[in-house]
């Protein structure tokens, strides 16, 4: 097998295993939802400048995407003491109860594909991921 079908089919097969999960949650969000919620929750002081450069997006994608959690009162935005121009960005109540949800489905996933595999082996893996993910950035 070569290493591009190999990774197309992990790739895959993790994406689609995550839909499943999401649908069984009955959690009725995107996956790029619920990414942008993951990543707010681990940015220390989140603006939606620091979320568009995480995910990759532009400024525009973002603030619309930040208007949908908004609305869906998944998000806090207030305003930011240290730089006038941005708002930081947190997860409300709602939020949390989802993301919550999402990283027990998201680890269950993990723990089930991992099983059979050892600690070392899954730490070549990681190590080996973050070489070849630095290798494309270079």
């Amino acid at each position: 097998m070569e290493l591009s079908e190999a990774l197309f089919n992990l790739v895959h097969a993790v994406r689609n295993n995550m839909k499943q999960e999401i649908k069984l949650l009955n959690i009725d969000l995107s996956p790029m939802h619920l990414k942008s919620l993951k990543v707010i929750s681990h940015i220390d002081e989140c603006t939606g400048q620091k979320l568009a450069d995480f995910m990759g997006r532009d400024k525009a994608q973002i603030n619309r995407l930040i208007k949908e959690l908004l609305s869906q009162e998944l998000i806090i935005k207030t305003d930011n003491e240290k730089d006038k121009r941005s708002h930081l960005l947190t997860l409300s109540v709602k939020g949390i109860e989802i993301i919550t949800l999402f990283k027990t489905a998201e680890k269950q996933l993990f723990d089930k594909m991992v099983n059979n595999v050892s600690a070392e082996e899954v730490a070549d893996f990681i190590q080996l991921s973050q070489t070849l993910k630095a290798n494309l950035n270079e």
